[in-house]
């Protein structure tokens, strides 16, 4: 959370846009799970690509630390105790100063997402503990794994591939991409292998529709074309496609 720390900071726009990808494939409702009834009067967050807060006001602005601090909290799963958190993203200044910025951004957080969905419980802190109030956000990493637990617990294959339609349509490219966050590489090599999985799976299960399949790999490629599992696993389907 550092300001000399490398890498670009996130951007945070009311539009919510993102590099440009490949068409998406067609997406049909959403799967059960934790998004199904996302109002407008969630708090919309896309990690998946760039992280982006959707609906800041204009004139509002959030730290970049802050950003990163909210990235921490999403991809614990929505809570962190403050030791790890310190240590985790403001290392180097004395106990005291490090508390006081966390402080800053918890303030700042809470100011943003007040002024886009008014008064609400948003994030909490007890006896030295941060957790966000999921019912809250609407989270696409969240959505995301949602989503691939319903297709692993799905009562019929239909259902399955609807799930695995959903996860693989929220991703945007890799958790919290073009930041530099140095506590990060591990969640974003799972949040990867998750995606990848879940394309795997889903152009496998597409395997009555070729072109539809080929276009979910050429996606998964085009967010990771350098990830021999998912070369090996495309060539293996599409030799059995024709």
């Amino acid at each position: 959370m550092n300001d000399s720390r490398p890498g670009n900071p996130p951007a945070i726009t009311s539009e919510g846009g993102h590099n440009a990808e490949p068409p998406s494939v067609h997406v049909p409702a959403h799967p059960s799970g934790r998004q199904t009834d996302a109002g407008a009067d969630r708090i919309r967050v896309q990690v998946l690509g760039t992280p982006t807060i959707l609906g800041v006001p204009d004139g509002q602005h959030i730290r970049p630390q802050a950003m990163e601090f909210l990235v921490y909290l999403i991809v614990r799963g929505g809570s962190a105790y403050q030791h790890d958190i310190l240590g985790d993203l403001i290392p180097e200044p004395p106990h005291r100063l490090a508390t006081q910025r966390l402080h800053t951004y918890t303030y700042n957080l809470r100011q943003i997402f007040r002024s886009i969905s008014g008064d609400n419980v948003y994030l909490r802190l007890r006896r030295h503990h941060y957790t966000l109030n999921i019912d809250a956000f609407d989270v696409d990493l969240w959505t995301m794994r949602d989503a691939i637990t319903a297709a692993q617990h799905a009562s019929s294959p239909a259902a399955s591939t609807a799930a695995l339609r959903r996860a693989f349509s929220v991703y945007r490219g890799p958790l919290a991409a073009n930041t530099g966050y140095l506590w990060l590489v591990r969640h974003r090599q799972a949040a990867s292998r998750e995606f990848l999985t879940a394309a795997v799976n889903l152009a496998e299960a597409l395997a009555d529709s070729p072109t539809e399949a080929n276009a979910v790999l050429d996606i998964a490629a085009h967010h990771h074309p350098d990830d021999e599992l998912l070369a090996a696993a495309a060539a293996t389907i599409r030799l059995r496609l024709g």
